[in-house]
This record gives C-alpha cells, structure tokens and sequence, in this order.
C-alpha cells in the first residue's frame, strides 16, 4: 500500500514539474537529492565529484521531465535510472578523483589520528567494494548508501525482495572477509 501511495505520489509530483509547477521540481529535489548524493558519494567517496554528478542528475531531470509519462513508468525508477547512467559516464569520462584526496567536511591535511583512521577505513571499504561483483557493488550501494529499502531497490533491479535479501547478506560475508 505505502510503495503504491509513494509511486502515485511521485508520479503527480513529477506531473507538475512537468507542467512548470517550480514547488513540485523543489519537492523532488529535496527528496532525492541526499538519497542520490549518498549513492554518488558511496561508489566514488569523494564529495566533489557526488555534488558534481548529482547536480547532473537534477539537471538532466529539468531537461528531461517532458518525457517522462506517468501512465507507463514510475518516476523514482526513472530519475534513479538516470543517476545510474550518470555514474556509468562519469566513469567513461574517467574522472574519477583518487581516494585519497578524499577529505571528510572540515577536515584539513594536518587533520589529527581519528580522520586518517576514517579515511584509511575508508579506502579499505572502497577496495573492498570495489573487488565485488558489478550486480553486487551496485545492490551495495542502493542500499547502504542511497539508503533504499528492498521494494524500492526490486523495482530498480527486477530482482525479488527475498533474492535481494540473500545478496545483500551474502556480500556483507564476502565483505567481511576481505577485510578481515
């Protein structure tokens, strides 16, 4: 019932954008910006290029939103397909920034034990990631990162919720592992 109120509701959101409604285009910025922020910041960690990618994100929903037709498609899979293939360019374009001029906000260079224990954690976890499968770095991501719940991340990936769950558990072992 809730993922039904959530798809009609963004979808007549995503209507009156369409129709130059600058609320409604507020509305959905406020929603999915962090949400796509976090996916963004999950698969490169570094802030800039995030910011970067989801302001392109938005951008394109602004230059797109004329094609989205509520009758045949559901407006979150839409805007998160296009943060998808925004990361899929970005990565073509090969500017990827290396990890470690990653910096965590506020912090400068001469920063004290406790940031570089994050950002040495950090770099482990993304190598550890990025060791997994396609399928499972981008499962990972929706659902760490984006913060989505299985429903949402089913409709995103066509995979069931139980099988959802099995991969999700399944990449936390592998990633323990490598860690270990």
């Amino acid at each position: 019932m809730t993922v039904l109120f959530e798809k009609t509701r963004w979808n007549a959101t995503a209507e009156k954008m369409k129709s130059g409604d600058k609320e409604a285009a507020g509305k959905i910025f406020d929603h999915f910006s962090p949400l796509i922020y976090r996916y963004f910041m999950g698969k490169t960690l570094n802030r800039p290029v995030s910011e970067d990618l989801t302001q392109d994100v938005f951008l394109k929903v602004i230059d797109k939103i004329g094609t989205f037709d509520k009758k045949t498609g559901n407006f979150t899979a839409w805007i998160w397909k296009i943060a998808k293939n925004r990361l899929i360019d970005h990565y073509r374009e090969k500017k990827s920034v290396p990890l470690y001029e990653f910096m965590i906000e506020g912090d400068e260079p001469s920063a004290g034990p406790e940031t570089i224990h994050k950002k040495i954690l950090a770099e482990d976890i993304s190598r550890a990631v990025k060791s997994l499968k396609p399928e499972e770095q981008e499962i990972f991501s929706l659902y760490y990162f984006a913060d989505l719940p299985y429903k949402e991340i089913s409709r995103l990936t066509e995979k069931t919720e139980g099988a959802l769950r099995i991969l999700i558990h399944r990449t936390n072992n592998k990633l323990k592992k490598i860690l270990r």
